[in-house]
């Protein structure tokens, strides 16, 4: 081949490469736009305050004002809902992978057997929230108010609870590995039969005996 050649061959492969960049990058923010059928759905959901296994992926909730809405087995994968009003709203099975939830109001929400992994609900007000059978895998619950939540039976690996409240809260039977409780307050937290393997505690750590940790769990 000649230098020619081969200098046309390389100059080929580089346009081809730059061309698929472009066309994945293109596909990715597509994807991540909520298209028609999301935006029709948010715009039923604003409306009625019921969406009922509604597709509302990628949609922009935040600060909206969703009290008691009826959500269940809804798909808000990806969604903004930061700042949002969900008090006592049913999102039971719902599907909230990846969900913006930070600094949002969902005390009494229903969340039960909802999957919300690797979702942001740091600073989130969950007090007396039921996320029972829930997928909380690497969620962030980071300064959260969580009195008297609700967390019997949830998957909470990897799960980041740092500087949350926590009293009185249920993990019975819950399912935790590598779960940061570092300056979390467990003060009178149930821990019965939950699997305690990992769990990240130290000084800062108030334990359900309300003393300091890093915590001894029975």
């Amino acid at each position: 081949m000649s230098r020619a050649d081969f200098l046309l061959s390389s100059r080929a492969a580089l346009v081809y490469a730059a061309l698929g960049l472009m066309a994945a990058v293109a596909a990715g923010a597509a994807q991540a736009q909520p298209g028609a059928t999301q935006t029709e759905n948010r715009n039923r959901l604003v409306t009625t305050n019921s969406c009922v296994k509604c597709d509302l992926v990628g949609v922009d909730l935040a600060g909206q004002n969703l009290l008691g809405a009826d959500l269940r087995e809804a798909d808000l994968s990806r969604a903004d809902l930061h700042g949002a009003f969900l008090i006592g709203a049913n999102l039971s099975k719902a599907r909230l992978a990846g969900v913006n939830l930070s600094g949002a109001v969902i005390g009494g929400t229903v969340m039960s057997g909802a999957d919300l992994q690797g979702s942001n609900l740091s600073g989130v007000n969950a007090n007396r929230t039921s996320f029972t059978q829930a997928n909380l895998t690497g969620v962030d619950f980071s300064d959260a108010l969580m009195e008297r939540a609700d967390l019997e039976g949830a998957h909470l690996h990897g799960a980041n609870f740092k500087g949350a409240d926590l009293y009185e809260a249920r993990f019975l039977f819950a399912e935790m590995a590598d779960t940061n409780f570092l300056g979390a307050n467990l003060h009178a937290a149930d821990f019965s039969e939950a699997e305690v393997t990992g769990i990240q505690t130290d000084a800062s750590t108030t334990c359900p005996d309300l003393k300091p940790g890093p915590c001894v769990f029975q």
